[in-house]
C-alpha cells in the first residue's frame, strides 16, 4: 500500500523513530505501527499533520507522486540565460564588422549561430517548442511536429526569442489516444563517449504521440527528461500518472512508465539492455 510505505520511507528520512512521531501526533505508537503494517489508515486530521511533520505535500504522501502545479511548462528554460549567451556570441562578429568587412562579419556569425544552435548540449529550441500540461488540457506550439529539420532547429530559437511562438489547445476530452515512444538509436551509446543530450542532431527522439477524437495528431517533446536533475525528469512520472487517469487511452509499448520507477539505471540504458539482450 502506497500510503503505509511512504509514511515508513519519510518518517526514517526525517529521522523519527515511530515513538518520537506518534509523540508529536499526540497518539500511540501502536497507531504509527498499524498505518505502517496497512491495517489502518489515518484519519483525515492525521494525515494533514503528517504532511507537515514529514515536510512533504499530501498527494505526495498519499500517492508517492511529487505535487504537480497547474500549468506545468514541460521544457520551458528557467532563465533565459542561455539565450542571452547565443546573441552575444552571434552578435560579436557582428559589431566587429562595422570596423572591417561586414559581410565577412554576417558570414562568420551565421557560421557561428549554427555550430552553437546544431552542437551546444542545450537545446535552445526549448524556448519555443515547449508544451504546458493545464487541469483542463494541452497547450503546445501550432507548428508542431514529430521530428523537426535542420532548418527548424535554426529558425525556432529566432521565432522564440521574436516572440512568434503560437499555441493551440486540446482539452483531455478531446483527445482519443495518448502513446508514449522512445525512438533507439542504431548502435547503442553505452560502447561510444556519447551520451543522451551531449549534442541536439543526435540524442533519441522521445515523445507523447496524441490523437484527437477527429484523428488528428499531436507531439509533444519530452527530450528534456535527459537533463538530469531537471525538474521535467523529476515530473515525468507523476505526469504520466495523472495522463493514464484521464478517459483517455494510454499506449505503452515499451513499458516505459514502469522502468521510469528505476532511479538507478536511465531509461534509455534500460531500453538499450532490452533490446539488445544484455545488461
Amino acid at each position: 500500500m502506497a500510503l503505509a510505505d511512504n509514511i515508513i520511507k519519510y518518517r526514517k528520512k526525517n529521522g523519527m523513530t515511530q515513538e518520537q512521531l506518534a509523540e508529536s501526533l499526540m497518539i500511540s505508537r501502536q497507531s504509527i505501527s498499524r498505518w505502517e503494517l496497512g491495517e489502518n489508515l489515518p484519519s483525515i486530521d492525521n494525515l494533514i499533520s503528517l504532511s507537515g511533520l514529514l515536510d512533504i505535500s499530501l498527494d505526495e504522501l498519499i500517492t508517492g507522486e511529487p505535487y504537480l502545479h497547474f500549468p506545468f511548462d514541460f521544457g520551458r528554460p528557467k532563465s533565459k540565460t542561455a539565450a542571452v549567451i547565443l546573441i552575444i556570441i552571434v552578435m560579436f562578429p557582428i559589431l566587429a564588422g562595422f570596423i572591417g568587412n561586414i559581410w565577412m562579419s554576417l558570414v562568420v556569425a551565421l557560421i557561428l549561430y549554427m555550430i552553437v544552435v546544431w552542437f551546444y548540449p542545450f537545446d535552445f529550441k526549448r524556448y519555443y517548442n515547449y508544451w504546458s500540461l493545464e487541469k483542463k488540457g494541452i497547450r503546445y506550439i501550432s507548428d508542431n511536429q514529430e521530428v523537426y529539420s535542420s532548418w527548424d532547429n535554426l529558425v525556432m530559437p529566432i521565432k522564440a526569442l521574436l516572440k512568434m511562438r503560437k499555441t493551440k489547445f486540446i482539452p483531455y476530452r478531446q483527445m482519443k489516444e495518448i502513446e508514449i515512444h522512445l525512438q533507439l538509436l542504431g548502435y547503442n551509446p553505452r560502447h561510444t563517449n556519447y551520451s543522451p543530450g551531449t549534442f541536439q542532431l543526435m540524442n533519441e527522439s522521445f515523445t507523447l504521440k496524441i490523437t484527437t477524437k477527429d484523428e488528428q495528431i499531436v507531439y509533444l517533446t519530452l527530450k528534456p527528461y535527459y537533463t538530469k536533475k531537471s525538474k521535467e525528469r523529476q515530473m515525468l512520472p507523476t505526469i504520466l500518472e495523472f495522463l493514464k487517469r484521464k478517459n483517455v487511452k494510454f499506449i505503452d509499448k515499451q513499458n516505459i512508465c514502469e522502468l521510469l520507477k528505476d532511479n538507478d539505471k536511465s531509461l534509455t540504458e534500460q531500453l538499450y539492455e532490452i533490446r539488445d539482450g544484455y545488461k
